[in-house]
């Protein structure tokens, strides 16, 4: 069955139609994702445009003015797509750059004849630029962003926009070197389907596009402690289930669980408020004495937890002691007073010379509980299953402020 132009026409600007309503919902919810605004604009100028072309004859060309407006509004549509790209993806748009884009098609199409230019050149000039703006778009779906993780659906738009600019450079290859018709009933016809087909994939891309990242804002909201800011415990799983050696067991390393000392004390004496600025500051504090791939989780209440990938016996030590004098040597800065503040740790190495990391943690917290038997501001290390030489290896607290030194038996 043969389509004719005009069910083509109402069924591309229907479909723009219903996803600027769609569009319209969600923006209307999400007041502040200026990249939806953007995207139902991009949706809006185009079926501004398909209307425009409805009242044109497939066998003429429209008249100058016609064109200029059709060409604006395709411009404004390509360069809100690509604006709302950059805005999606946490890049700044430059407001000057893009009106220029969406003004320059309209205005060198008229130019160009009174050149002296024939209107297929005219024409492939024009389509060049729209050619420059769907390229545009096109790099920013496959560039990596450091605000958005790389998702699934920007794909279909990345793929949706290359077929776009396949098809500018088939239509100014048919201009340049064909003298195929350019106005004609079934050259117009094979441009609406194209352009329906490929609208759907982009709009139905940004669609997807929104829900996946609104899927990943709540997953790592459920994944992060709202108060400090660090993993809480799922998100700890998930990052060790991701990134790190230490979760298949076999890789060495080491884990410290750190305790906040007489922390319920401080609520009851300055208030949970108080309370609250001290574990903010003390996440604050342990993040920033951290080497770059060691990673730190708040594990529940005034409890810390530091996987520490590729920790030996020596650098688990010395990690625990500078951390923990890291909070021990400053005081807290809190609105009514400067607090001092000193943490109890527990340390235990995992891997080949250790324990698995849920036998390594549970060792930490028994190395915790002693810290906290010993008096507290202390390092205690756990158990560690063998030596290189074989034997067996204890663990020996030692006064204040040094490491936990092991002897062999």
């Amino acid at each position: 069955m043969t389509l004719d132009l005009n069910t083509l026409h109402f069924a591309s600007a229907a479909s723009r139609c219903a996803y600027v309503v769609v569009f319209l919902v969600v923006a209307l919810s999400q007041r502040r994702q200026t990249y939806l605004w953007q995207w139902m604009g991009a949706m809006g100028t185009s079926m501004a445009g398909s209307l425009i072309m409805m009242s044109v004859p497939p066998d003429a060309l429209p008249s100058i003015p016609v064109t200029m407006v059709t060409y604006w509004l395709y411009s404004a549509s390509l360069v809100l797509s690509w604006t709302g790209l950059r805005t999606f993806f946490g890049r700044p748009v430059k407001v000057g750059l893009s009106a220029c884009l969406i003004a320059f098609p309209g205005v060198l199409y008229p130019l160009l004849l009174g050149a002296g230019l024939t209107v297929r050149l005219s024409l492939a000039a024009i389509f060049a630029c729209c050619l420059v703006m769907v390229l545009l778009a096109t790099c920013e779906t496959v560039r990596a962003s450091a605000v958005v993780e790389r998702l699934w659906s920007q794909y279909i738009v990345s793929v949706a926009f290359g077929s776009y600019a396949l098809s500018f450079l088939l239509s100014i290859g048919m201009l340049v070197g064909t003298d195929l018709p350019i106005a004609s009933a079934e050259s117009a016809r094979i441009s609406m389907i194209i352009d329906q087909v490929l609208g759907v994939f982009v709009y139905f891309g940004y669609v997807a596009m929104t829900a996946e990242r609104a899927n990943q804002v709540l997953l790592r909201l459920a994944e992060t402690d709202p108060l400090t800011g660090l993993s809480n415990r799922r998100g700890l799983q998930t990052m060790l289930g991701h990134s790190s050696p230490l979760s298949n067991g076999h890789s060495a390393g080491g884990v410290l669980i750190l305790d906040i000392d007489h922390f319920k004390s401080i609520n009851d004496r300055c208030g949970h408020a108080c309370g609250d600025l001290v574990l903010s500051a003390f996440a604050a504090r342990i993040k920033a004495a951290l080497r770059p791939k060691d990673v730190v989780a708040r594990w529940g209440g005034e409890e810390f937890i530091v996987v520490l990938p590729g920790a030996d016996p020596q650098e688990l030590r010395e990690v625990a002691e500078r951390l923990r004098a890291t909070v021990a040597d400053q005081p807290f800065s809190l609105p009514t007073e400067a607090l001092m503040v000193t943490v109890s740790i527990g340390a235990a190495l995992t891997g080949p010379t250790g324990a698995s990391f849920e036998d390594a943690t549970q060792h930490a917290d028994a190395a915790l509980y002693e810290a906290k038997a010993k008096g507290r501001n202390r390092v205690c290390l756990g158990p560690i299953t063998a030596s290189p030489s074989g034997a067996q290896v204890q663990a020996v607290d030692v006064p204040l402020g040094e490491f936990r030194l092991a002897r062999l038996n």
